[in-house]
C-alpha cells in the first residue's frame, strides 16, 4: 500500500442505497469504487459526504503507472542531491544489506503488486488495472477490495486533518505514519466483515485480537512465522512497514473502547514517539533523557563544523539495529523498551568519501550483559555501554576509527 500514500446525499439515507453485504466487485469499475466508499463513510460513522459523492478517483494501465513512478523518481532525485554519508551509515550500521540502486527493482515491485493508492500531492486515489486474471481471481478480487478500503480511508483523513505532515526526526515520522496507517487499517479490517464471503474466510472479527497478532508477528524472529520481521526486508526498511500492526494495535484498542469517536479524538493525544507504539496501549509514557552534546570530530569529517547529518531514530529502529545484529526477538523487544531518547550523528569526508557515524542511545537501564555480547563483534560498529547510556560508532575509515574517541567529549549522564 502506497500512502505515503451519490445518489443518496446523506448517510443516514445510505443503507437505503447500498446493502450491508458487499458482493465481490472489480475496483476498476465506478460502481465498485461507489459502493466501496459507501461503505467506508458508513464504518466510520460519518453523518455526511464530504465529497459529495465520491472521492477523486483515476483508473491507469500498469505502462501508465510505471511511467508515473519513473518521472516521479527522476524529478526526485533532481530537488534531492544524494546523501552517501546517510546510506554509507546505515550500511555500517548494517541497518541495510546494500547502498546499491534498487530503484529499478522497487518500481517493477511497486507496478506489480499495487492495486491502488492515495496520493497527498494531487489529493487523489489511483487504481491501477493489471491485464489478465490472477490465479486466484475471487481472492485477488477481496484483496484488492480491501486496499481500495484503505486508500479512500486516507483520502477522507486528508479532507479532516491534512496529511501533509512535517517531522522533525525519523522517529516523529514513524509516530505520524503509525496513527495515519493505524487508522485506516482499523477500518480495512471491519471493511473486509462487510464482503459477503463464506463463512470462516476470515481470522478473527475483533479488530484489537488482530493487530495484535499481527503486531506478535512481525516482531517475531521465528522462521517459520508468516510475516516475521526478516521476511520484510533489510532491518531499515522492515522497521518502516511496522506503522501498521503497531498503529493498529493502538487505534483498535480505542475503537474497542470507545467506537469511531474515540479514533476520531485519538489523533489529539497520538504519540510522538515509536516508543509508545511499542509499548502498547494502557501503559504510561515514560519521560525522554536529554542529549546535551556531540562528538568532537576533525574538521575534514563535518560541514562548516556540523556533522553531514544528525537524526533520532526511535526505539523502533533501535529494535531494528537488534534485530539485525541477531539478538533474540524476545530480548530486542525488552531492550527497545528501555530507550528513552538517541541522537544519531554522521559524519562525511569529501576528499576521502570515507563516513564515521555515533549513535548515541539513553536508556532508562543498562542493557543486559547477554544482549551487549551480541552486538560486540570483531566485523560491526564499536558498542560501548556506560552505565545507562550506549554509544555506537562506526567508520569505513579505519584508521580514523582506531583514533577516535567520541566519549571524551561526550560523557555518560
Amino acid at each position: 500500500m502506497r500512502a505515503f500514500f451519490f445518489t443518496c446525499a446523506a448517510l443516514a439515507l445510505l443503507v437505503g442505497c447500498h446493502d450491508r453485504s458487499l458482493t465481490i466487485c472489480d475496483i476498476t469499475q465506478p460502481d465498485c469504487q461507489q459502493d466501496i466508499y459507501y461503505t467506508d463513510l458508513r464504518l466510520r460513522g460519518d453523518g455526511y459526504d464530504p465529497f459529495a459523492g465520491i472521492p477523486p478517483i483515476r483508473t491507469i494501465s500498469e505502462e501508465q503507472f510505471r511511467e508515473d513512478l519513473e518521472r516521479e523518481a527522476t524529478e526526485w532525485a533532481a530537488q534531492h542531491p544524494p546523501t552517501p554519508w546517510w546510506d554509507e551509515a546505515l550500511l555500517l550500521l548494517d541497518l541495510v544489506s546494500s547502498t546499491g540502486n534498487t530503484q529499478g527493482q522497487s518500481i517493477d515491485n511497486q507496478v506489480k503488486n499495487t492495486a491502488a493508492f492515495y496520493s497527498p500531492e494531487t489529493r487523489d486515489v489511483t487504481v491501477i488495472s493489471h491485464p489478465g486474471l490472477p490465479t486466484d481471481p475471487f481472492l485477488q478480487f477481496v484483496a484488492n477490495m480491501s486496499y481500495l478500503a484503505h486508500e479512500l480511508v486516507h483520502a477522507l483523513q486528508d479532507h479532516e486533518i491534512n496529511l501533509h505532515m512535517n517531522p522533525q526526526s525519523t522517529d516523529q515520522d514513524f509516530a505520524e505514519k503509525a496513527i495515519i496507517e493505524g487508522d485506516a487499517s482499523l477500518y480495512q479490517r471491519l471493511f473486509e466483515f462487510e464482503i459477503a464471503l463464506p463463512p470462516n474466510y476470515l481470522s478473527s472479527p475483533d479488530p484489537l485480537a488482530y493487530f495484535s497478532a499481527w503486531r506478535q508477528a512481525n516482531l517475531s524472529d521465528d522462521a517459520s512465522v508468516q510475516d516475521n520481521f526478516a521476511s520484510m526486508g533489510p532491518p531499515f526498511y522492515a522497521a518502516g512497514w511496522l506503522v501498521y500492526p503497531l498503529g493498529g494495535v493502538w487505534l483498535a484498542d480505542r475503537w474497542d473502547k470507545g467506537g469511531n469517536s474515540a479514533v476520531r479524538h485519538a489523533y489529539g493525544g497520538a504519540p510522538q514517539r515509536s516508543l509508545d507504539y511499542l509499548l502498547g496501549p494502557g501503559v504510561t509514557s515514560p519521560a525522554s533523557k536529554d542529549i546535551a552534546c556531540q562528538p568532537v570530530v576533525p574538521t575534514e569529517f563535518t560541514n562548516n563544523r556540523q556533522p553531514y547529518g544528525v537524526d533520532s531514530f526511535g526505539a523502533v529502529y533501535f529494535f531494528a539495529y537488534l534485530m539485525g545484529w541477531h539478538v533474540p526477538a524476545s530480548d530486542s523487544l525488552s531492550s527497545s523498551l528501555l530507550w528513552r531518547y538517541d541522537l544519531i550523528f554522521v559524519y562525511y569526508n569529501q576528499s576521502t568519501q570515507k563516513t564515521a557515524v555515533t549513535w548515541r542511545i539513553e536508556l532508562a537501564s543498562p542493557l543486559p550483559d547477554s544482549v551487549l555480547a551480541l552486538l560486540t563483534t570483531a566485523a560491526g560498529p564499536s558498542v560501548v555501554q556506560n552505565g545507562s547510556t550506549l554509544l555506537i560508532t562506526a567508520s569505513d575509515d579505519p584508521p580514523f576509527l582506531a583514533t577516535w574517541d567520541p566519549w571524551t567529549a561526550c560523557p555518560a549522564q
